[in-house]
């Protein structure tokens, strides 16, 4: 499904909502943003029911610290999700009705790019990989851990995951719609930079400038609305990285000491692939924000001569986050991806560490 129709809003907003993220959805035939009581309800619902649902999985697995760890990570994404959900400024739904708004008056229609394509139908894919993943191979690699209330505990996780799942891939989704606004803006501008004999010049690139200033606000939104549920998200990613690390590990190092047979095997090996696929695909997108922005630039200095506003428009966005910044604090891009996979490596092996008499007998 491409990412540039407005009805995809419709489906975005529905999958968050079923998930608990959001009380409002879009309609596609009026185009707007409405609120729901009967969704305000299943979220009230489903917050309790997921909270039970921690409660129980941290009460089955006390003592094993994997669960453990990965309860408390899960449970942190959970709480500011759920914080988010029901505050009374609601910044997600200004945040959506703004994306949706300057869509379908400035940009309904036209092309993405090709770049801009490929990114949003690989994560959707890999969405789909990762539904398949946690909802049919997960219970069976986990059995042999979880001793009682199995199937219960198995509800539970599948209840809290669908929830980090669906802000992840609601966050992609605000976020790949900002590179594409931008890029349209960047793209109008260049064409009044290029193409001679332009009417009223100054004016259009002042109505971009306009739209472009919009953009910013609600890149500005973004970077508020999602810091503290990303951060405990990578928190999450970071935690499963180094409890998959640390199996592999085992398998290389002390085969005899890990219960599990050849097609679990596979299936750790290839998870802590997919995981690390998945995050380079998000900091991917963070990436061509980047340069999007410094396109942006570049075409600002070029246009200045055009008229003085122009320049001072372009000092406000030289001075504007040229990054997906969560929290004021950390930067959302490919450096950051590296460095998470660099420390979850390194405390798999302080892990390992740790446990190295106990592999070895």
């Amino acid at each position: 499904m491409p990412l540039n129709r407005l009805h995809y809003y419709s489906f975005m907003t529905w999958l968050t909502g079923l998930n608990g993220l959001n009380t409002f959805y879009y309609v596609g035939g009026s185009n707007r943003i409405r609120n729901s009581s009967l969704l305000q309800m299943y979220c009230f619902v489903h917050h309790l029911l997921c909270v039970l649902g921690l409660a129980i999985m941290l009460n089955s697995s006390w003592g094993n610290i994997r669960i453990c760890g990965t309860i408390l990570t899960l449970g942190a994404t959970c709480s500011f999700a759920i914080n988010s959900c029901w505050e009374k400024s609601q910044g997600i739904r200004k945040l959506v009705e703004g994306l949706v708004r300057m869509e379908a008056k400035h940009f309904e229609g036209q092309s993405s790019g090709f770049a801009l394509k490929i990114r949003g139908y690989m994560k959707q894919v890999l969405v789909v990989v990762t539904l398949l993943r946690i909802h049919i191979f997960y219970p069976i690699y986990i059995k042999r851990i979880i001793r009682y209330w199995f199937l219960l505990n198995v509800a539970c996780y599948w209840l809290v995951y669908n929830m980090l799942l669906a802000a992840v891939f609601g966050f992609y989704c605000l976020v790949w719609q900002m590179c594409r606004s931008q890029k349209l803006i960047n793209d109008r501008m260049t064409e009044l930079l290029t193409k001679p004999r332009i009417r009223k010049r100054s004016s259009k690139m002042r109505r971009c400038l306009k739209l472009y200033t919009k953009l910013l606000v609600l890149c500005n939104s973004l970077n508020y609305e999602y810091g503290h549920i990303s951060i405990c998200v990578l928190a999450c990613k970071s935690w499963f990285q180094i409890t998959y690390g640390y199996e592999i590990f085992k398998m290389v190092a002390a085969p005899k000491s890990i219960d599990l047979n050849l097609p679990l095997r596979l299936f750790v090996v290839l998870t802590y692939i997919l995981d690390a696929v998945n995050l380079y695909f998000a900091t991917d997108v963070a990436e061509l924000f980047t340069a999007l922005r410094e396109d942006s630039l570049r075409i600002l200095r070029e246009s200045s001569r055009l008229d003085p506003m122009l320049s001072m428009f372009t000092l406000n966005l030289a001075l504007q986050p040229k990054r997906v910044i969560f929290l004021n604090a950390v930067a959302f891009d490919r450096k950051l991806t590296l460095t998470l996979m660099a420390k979850t490596l390194l405390y798999t092996v302080c892990w390992l560490q740790g446990d190295y008499k106990e592999l070895m007998q």
